[in-house]
């Protein structure tokens, strides 16, 4: 079957997707039966979508798969051909390591977990990925079914022809597996399958071998298509840049399928995937739950508020839905992901061509120590010392990007953050070193300390003696005009802190370490918790020069793990005058976060400031929503000039237009905004 090309807007213009989810089980009748190709198409129009992921799994007439036991028709062709009437892309999507019919009609396929339990479904039950640690049959690439698969897109590729945009596979990682077959093939290519590490080696480097084979095949007959391996952006994201075209960061808000609350994920991991110079998108979810949740819709606030986060962080859109199985899509899904789509398309003058600004960078490694117990989990989480200073910079204002240890440092930024825990090799020591003779920054916490960078100030002792630890502070530390910290409390510090001595004339230290009375045992024990503050002992919170920070206490991940405010006042206040020039300081609550943008066109130059209002609502549940939003004012903001380019021209709201008042206070832009939405935008424009 060949139908229309491919419309010719390229992918890296397409802002505004939609994912169409289509898991449709055989006990689902009529599956297809109300499709209505004008009607499909009209819809997509009315709602400023410009791309949407199509199902081909079970969906065309294959000769390799099976056709839905209920569907007559060729329903991907279908969707394809109503897309590019009216200009919209559509690629295809494929499941890579989940194929449940795959499964039962190849035993030999399946992932079998080093217990020896076969990942399937649990037998006799409806477990998903929502309700359950299983929810999907599990096969094998470099199994039988790594062919069975390539022989499914070699016949999309024939049979769609010039109308196929590009492929979207899904549940793409790496898989150990200890199944009788896959053990015997390891042991024929010498593997020692009794070492976790020399098995996960093995099927990482095949995974790779085995996806740069299937992207050949695509670029070999399309070589404009889109390729994207999900579950490929994680904090490793640079080892798989070589196979895909662009990067789609999946954080479905409220999904539990190993992703956190959407602002987090999508937050850090957009600073990440934005360091690539790749085309990136942020995912989320039409959905008030998860995946598959029919009947779940959120509010246009709520859609407004990812929506706002993604763009601010300069992504491309993609909203997940899940088309019902008669193949109509809901009229009441669409004019909402219309209304926000549209208010994007109105800001895409401003959005277009815009880079992304930021003055810190926060370095995304870890131990990759094949003795280490954390290297498997280094693939999925950053380390809760990053989320943390993620979290607060966000808070304050702060631009900051995420790099892994082999992006080069750029001039730009003027701090690097190194976490607590990461273990860093001899080349990323020479090179922070040489960024800070440079006259770059340091901050540093915890055991990072143990690296041994010659700048760093500091020798390491030991473990404070005792967990919880205490704080206390003096007057340098609740010096803010803001600060409710005190000089006469000893605060609680739930995580290990560590004991540390300052080694040069030149590092100021601020704070004392204090220990528990003891550590809470069967044979010690006080009250409901830990026991109450001890003997102090004599080593600082914080020290710090001119060119490294460093806390003896990891502020930042406890602040990540325990939301405890004062840890993120202690950290604000060394911070206050050691940070250089920031390029933006709000006037704002912590639950609006901005983001910069600069924008060379021929005609002028702006400066795109995105204010994204997290709207806070008391719940009573275990995951917060984002479903209300107002209006607020008394909010501000002060825009370094750092280019130099003078008086701005004019500030106004895009894309109303609507002119604002403005001072230049030095260098600085100080503007005064009369009300913030869920999502504003404002421009200095010269």
């Amino acid at each position: 079957m060949r139908i229309n090309q491919r419309p010719s807007i390229p992918f890296a213009k397409c802002r505004r997707q939609v994912h169409l989810d289509f898991h449709t089980g055989p006990a689902c009748e009529k599956v297809g039966r109300d499709f209505d190709k004008k009607t499909f198409a009209q819809t997509i129009k009315n709602a400023h979508i410009n791309s949407m992921t199509v199902f081909a799994k079970c969906y065309y007439p294959t000769k390799f798969g099976k056709m839905h036991p209920h569907l007559d028709f060729d329903l991907l062709g279908a969707q394809i051909k109503a897309l590019h009437s009216v200009g919209a892309r559509a690629p295809i999507y494929l499941t890579m390591n989940w194929d449940d019919y795959a499964g039962e009609i190849h035993s030999e396929w399946v992932v079998v977990e080093k217990s020896g339990t076969a990942k399937i479904r649990p037998p006799l039950t409806a477990m998903s990925p929502q309700n359950g640690p299983l929810g999907w049959t599990h096969v094998d690439v470099l199994t039988g079914y790594g062919e069975y698969l390539v022989s499914q897109v070699r016949e999309i590729l024939d049979m769609y022809g010039d109308a196929v945009d590009g492929f979207f596979f899904d549940i793409c990682t790496p898989q150990t597996n200890y199944s009788a077959m896959s053990q015997a093939r390891m042991r024929s290519e010498g593997v020692e399958i009794d070492n976790d590490w020399a098995v996960w080696e093995y099927a990482r480097m095949k995974y790779y071998a085995y996806v740069k084979r299937l992207s050949d095949i695509v670029l070999k007959a399309r070589p404009d298509a889109s390729i994207f391996y999900n579950f490929s952006v994680n904090p490793t994201l640079n080892l798989m840049l070589p196979y895909q075209t662009h990067l789609e960061i999946e954080s479905p808000s409220l999904c539990d399928l190993r992703l956190t609350v959407f602002s987090r994920h999508a937050a850090v991991m957009s600073r990440q995937a934005r360091t690539t110079k790749y085309t990136f998108l942020g995912m989320t979810g039409r959905f008030h739950k998860a995946w598959g949740d029919f009947g779940g819709i959120k509010t246009s606030h709520q859609l407004e508020y990812e929506v706002g986060t993604i763009v601010a962080a300069g992504g491309l859109i993609s909203v997940g839905d899940q088309l019902h199985p008669h193949g109509v899509l809901d009229p009441a899904v669409y004019a909402l992901i219309g209304k926000c789509f549209g208010k994007i398309e109105s800001l895409e003058p401003w959005l277009n061509d815009a880079v992304t600004e930021a003055e810190v960078a926060l370095l995304a490694v870890g131990n990759m120590d094949p003795a280490g117990k954390d290297w498997d989990k280094y693939n999925s989480a950053h380390f809760s010392d990053l989320n943390g200073a993620a979290q607060m910079f966000l808070e304050k204002g702060v631009q900051f990007d995420v790099i892994e240890a082999a992006t080069p440092i750029a001039d730009k930024y003027k701090v690097l953050v190194l976490s607590d825990g990461s273990l860093i090799s001899d080349d990323l020591r020479d090179r922070i070193t040489e960024f800070i003779v440079r006259g770059g920054k340091l901050i540093l916490s915890g055991t990072a300390v143990k690296n041994d960078i010659p700048a760093v100030p500091v020798r390491y002792v030991s473990p404070a003696p005792t967990t919880p630890s205490y704080l206390r502070l003096d007057t340098f530390l609740t010096r803010l005009p803001s600060s409710e910290l005190s000089c006469d409390y000893d605060y609680v510090f739930y995580d290990t802190a560590h004991v540390v001595e300052p080694t040069t004339s030149t590092a100021e230290s601020f704070g004392t370490l204090s220990q528990a009375l003891f550590n809470r045992t069967w044979k010690h024990l006080t009250s409901h918790a830990h026991a109450p503050v001890g003997d102090s002992l004599g080593s600082p919170i914080v020290v710090r020069d001119p060119s490294v920070l460093y806390f003896a206490a990891p502020l930042l991940g406890s602040f990540m793990q325990h939301d405890y405010w004062c840890y993120r006042d202690i950290a604000l206040a060394a911070l206050e005058d050691w940070m250089p020039r920031r390029l933006i300081v709000p006037r704002a609550p912590g639950w609006m976060e901005f983001s910069l943008h600069t924008q060379v066109l021929d005609t002028c130059k702006r400066k795109v400031v995105h204010i994204v209002a997290y709207h806070p609502r008391r719940t009573w549940q275990s995951t917060p929503h984002v479903d209300q939003g107002w209006s607020v004012s008394g909010v501000g903001f002060r825009l370094l000039d750092v280019e130099g380019w003078g008086l701005p021209k004019r500030v106004y709201l895009a894309p109303e237009e609507e002119e604002m008042d403005f001072k230049m206070n030095e260098e600085y832009v100080d503007v005064e905004l009369e009300k913030v939405e869920i999502h504003t935008v404002v421009v200095v424009e010269w």
